[in-house]
């Protein structure tokens, strides 16, 4: 029990940070953020989570910006921890691996809100972000794989590895033939969500609803595993039948 102590202060500060944002908008209503509302809402993460992950986030960010961090700075400490996590999860150690996970994902939302606050928003910035991300969503996702690499989860893995691939990649190629390709059931921000969360807290459900084992299976990490497995293809599949329509349509 005592090992699942710091996960249990993550939580609590998540948990009472909620309760602060639900009293905050009570009182004096929704804290908007312009840059989660230019992004939109998705079927899987509406604005009112989002709102509450900027709010909740906005200390983090202003004290990076306080310490004169660079947006590259935080760009890299971001894959640095994201792909720690893909390590912590080989060597089994899930809810750290989720929690890094998420922290990873948070510094991620972070340093292109530096940069535009900074006026030092650059191609050469946004190719280095969306490459490193790729790094951390394959270390992630590869660590997994090799902790259930006896499991049947495994083939859910490698249904995720294709999907979180394909999925950036066809808007990629999709904005380079001149269209935007932005929606879809599982994006990043779903991914950390929907995955890092199951994760991060797979520890403190397995040890409350299942006898010690020296291996657990971590049910509900596996349940975050089939979402993203499932919702990451459809997204894939979704976004290349619009680009092929698209350009049908094209002279």
């Amino acid at each position: 029990m005592v090992s699942l102590f710091p996960a249990f202060v993550v939580m609590g500060y998540f948990l009472l940070g909620y309760a602060a944002f639900l009293i905050r908008c009570r009182l004096f209503g929704v804290p908007r953020d312009q840059e989660m509302e230019s992004r939109g809402a998705s079927l899987m993460l509406g604005m009112h989570v989002r709102h509450y992950f900027a709010w909740i986030t906005r200390p983090l960010w202003r004290g990076l910006m306080a310490a004169n961090v660079t947006a590259t700075a935080v760009t890299e400490a971001a894959a640095a921890i994201g792909l720690l996590s893909g390590l912590a999860a080989a060597l089994g150690y899930l809810g750290l691996a989720g929690w890094l996970f998420i922290f990873s994902g948070i510094l991620d939302a972070t340093d292109g809100r530096i940069a535009r606050m900074r006026n030092e928003v650059s191609r050469a910035g946004a190719a280095l972000d969306s490459i490193l991300d790729r790094y951390v969503d394959t270390a992630f996702l590869g660590g997994l794989a090799w902790f259930y690499r006896d499991s049947w989860v495994l083939i859910l893995l490698l249904l995720a590895i294709n999907g979180t691939s394909l999925t950036p990649y066809i808007r990629a190629k999709g904005e380079a033939l001149g269209m935007a390709m932005r929606d879809g059931l599982m994006q990043r921000a779903e991914r950390l969500v929907y995955l890092g969360i199951p994760v991060a807290l797979s520890p403190v459900v397995e040890h409350l609803i299942r006898e010690p084992n020296e291996k657990p299976a971590y049910l509900l990490a596996i349940a975050g595993i089939t979402v993203l497995a499932v919702t990451s293809n459809v997204t894939a599949y979704t976004r290349f039948r619009a680009l092929l329509r698209t350009l049908a349509q094209k002279p």
